[in-house]
């Protein structure tokens, strides 16, 4: 099972293009973490891909018309996700808001955006990634197995 992780595109539709369609054929989700213009950086995607593009998507500080919540929560192959942009944790100061509600809710993989910066560390039992951003071309995966959780940084070529 793979997440394909996008966040804070901020208008440059292109590279979320180019990044799913790297990874349509081996990812079963894409998640969006917001700033991605309320969803229409996708557009372009969902055109082209249709229904193989199994998206989910949060709702970022620059996504001032989405209707996407803030946080979002699913859970997948037996493990459960937390998703944010992370703006309402405060993640440019300080993970702790944000590890504090990902304990809180028994979660075993938080991804978040908005610092615009890669990251992954596993702390306190959880994996915690942000894939950087898609603005910039970076972005990430979540391989979850039944030999455990993978989390993968990445960028465009």
């Amino acid at each position: 099972m793979r997440l394909l992780v996008i966040s804070d595109s901020h208008g440059r539709e292109s590279n979320v293009f180019d990044i799913i369609r790297s990874h349509i054929d081996d990812s079963d989700y894409v998640v969006s973490l917001g700033d991605c213009k309320g969803g229409d950086d996708f557009r372009s995607s969902v055109d082209c891909f249709g229904k193989r593009l199994r998206l989910i998507s949060v709702c970022g500080n620059c996504d001032r018309y989405s209707k996407e919540p803030d946080v979002n929560e699913i859970k997948i192959y037996g493990k459960r996700i937390m998703f944010c942009h992370g703006h309402t944790f405060n993640v440019k100061q300080t993970y702790r808001l944000l590890i504090d509600e990902a304990k809180r809710r028994g979660v075993d993989i938080v991804l978040f955006g908005h610092t615009h910066t890669p990251y992954y560390e596993y702390s306190e039992g959880l994996h915690i990634m942000n894939p950087g951003t898609a603005s910039l071309g970076c972005y990430g995966m979540v391989d979850i197995t039944d030999s455990g959780i993978v989390c993968i940084r990445a960028k465009l070529h």
